[in-house]
């Protein structure tokens, strides 16, 4: 609060008591300040012309010595601050009571100073407060009317600001940032000593190194705040991605169980030995593929295990017309390889290559570690791409999947094989 803004009567604090020890250290402190002033005034000006005077000789001989003299050499240095010094500490402590101030020691001080916490590290919070004291709003709030003469030293984490130039002469306040890495940072305000040392001190000192801590405090809380809300939308971000993936599998899920079911349905009524055979295979896919179905992660070697007994079960149903041959790198078989990908691709290859064409086919899978990552190429030599090749369901749901995990870092590609068939790449990064 400021000692000198006016309330209304409604609103006056209470007045305060001040300690009466504090009362006399600041009447003598005010008084010793006040002298040295006027005795500074008294050499830089009214002294050369004193000892130039003709009568200088005259004037320092004590005999010579008349009530001109006196006023010249005891009054006006020593008794004259006295009574003026009272005068204006004694209007201070009042102006205090009434604001409901008491006298402290930092009060009293032409030096008082402040420490403000910050959860960053030194060269953030360095960031944050020259951003914040070279403001216009820190200098208006200090009384400067428009922003502060400002100047800092980036590598001793030191920030000066002043109402005006040589900083080291005005009232200026420094600013310095204390911490090593891996320890918390502190930020220290004090008010450097200038011309106002010499001032009878009233608080404004001490309101002025306050000033700048609360400034400090909001925009440390500010950014905190900030990167909060940044981690919360982020949160919100990951959350929804993982909401659409759970969705966009959760398609992939019924599209292979309706085909495979579909297909033990036509061998029940052809030939029941098979069908007991698919069955077999399709309760032990089921067992391995079924708890990993709902999570967003897993391994080439998991997928390629996955694509191996969906092809047994194929095999079953098209007999001689497919054949089929599995190759990974152990390099390759512990890596990341989303799921149901790998199924969604062999999948196509059997439905849309082997399954139309008129003769046998086979299927071949690689996996192989490159460039940090995966890669993963199905390829048939069926019938090859149609009017719709590249454009099904299973191949738009993994380029979609692909983009929300991974951006531009993971992509499929779907290409015409020689003589004949088709080619399919799923690149992966390894994170």
């Amino acid at each position: 609060m400021n000692p000198t803004h006016k309330l209304p009567f409604t609103l006056q604090p209470a007045p305060v008591v001040h300690d009466r020890r504090l009362v006399w250290r600041y009447l003598l402190q005010s008084v010793l300040r006040m002298a040295c002033c006027q005795s500074l005034i008294l050499l830089a000006v009214v002294g050369p012309l004193f000892l130039l005077a003709e009568q200088a000789h005259a004037l320092l001989n004590p005999a010579t010595w008349g009530p001109l003299a006196f006023f010249n050499v005891v009054f006006y240095p020593f008794v004259l601050p006295t009574i003026l010094a009272s005068g204006i500490a004694t209007a201070n402590l009042q102006t205090m009571r009434e604001a409901g101030l008491a006298l402290s020691d930092e009060r009293m001080s032409s030096r008082p100073g402040r420490s403000v916490a910050s959860v960053f590290d030194p060269i953030t919070t360095f960031d944050l407060c020259a951003e914040t004291l070279s403001g216009l709003a820190v200098g208006e709030a200090l009384g400067y009317g428009g922003p502060a003469v400002f100047r800092h030293h980036a590598f001793q984490g030191k920030i000066v600001l002043g109402s005006w130039r040589p900083l080291w002469l005005g009232r200026s306040i420094e600013v310095t940032i204390v911490g090593e890495p891996g320890q918390p940072v502190a930020i220290r305000i004090q008010r450097r000593a200038g011309i106002d040392l010499l001032l009878i001190q009233d608080g404004r000192a001490l309101r002025a190194v306050e000033i700048v801590a609360e400034h400090l405090r909001v925009r440390l809380r500010q950014h905190e705040q900030a990167l909060k809300a940044v981690k919360r939308a982020q949160e919100l971000e990951r959350t929804a991605l993982h909401a659409k993936l759970s969705a966009l599998q959760a398609q992939v899920e019924p599209h292979f169980l309706f085909n495979t079911l579909a297909n033990l349905k036509y061998l029940i009524r052809t030939d029941g030995d098979a069908a007991q055979q698919m069955l077999d295979h399709l309760v032990g896919y089921l067992q391995n593929a079924l708890p990993d179905m709902r999570t967003v992660s897993s391994t080439a070697r998991r997928e390629l295990d996955l694509a191996r007994a969906y092809l047994s079960i194929m095999q079953i149903r098209m007999g001689e017309r497919l054949r089929y041959r599995i190759d990974a790198a152990d390099a390759a078989l512990d890596l990341p390889l989303p799921p149901a990908m790998l199924i969604s691709l062999v999948e196509n290859a059997v439905k849309h290559g082997l399954e139309r064409a008129s003769r046998p086919g086979t299927i071949a899978i690689s996996a192989e570690a490159r460039d940090g990552g995966l890669r993963v190429t199905v390829r048939d030599d069926g019938i090859g791409l149609t009017g719709h090749g590249g454009k099904g369901f299973g191949l738009a749901n993994i380029q979609e999947r692909l983009a929300l995990l991974y951006g531009a870092r993971a992509s499929l590609t779907v290409s015409a094989a020689e003589p004949c068939g088709v080619e399919a790449v799923l690149t992966v990064p390894k994170e």
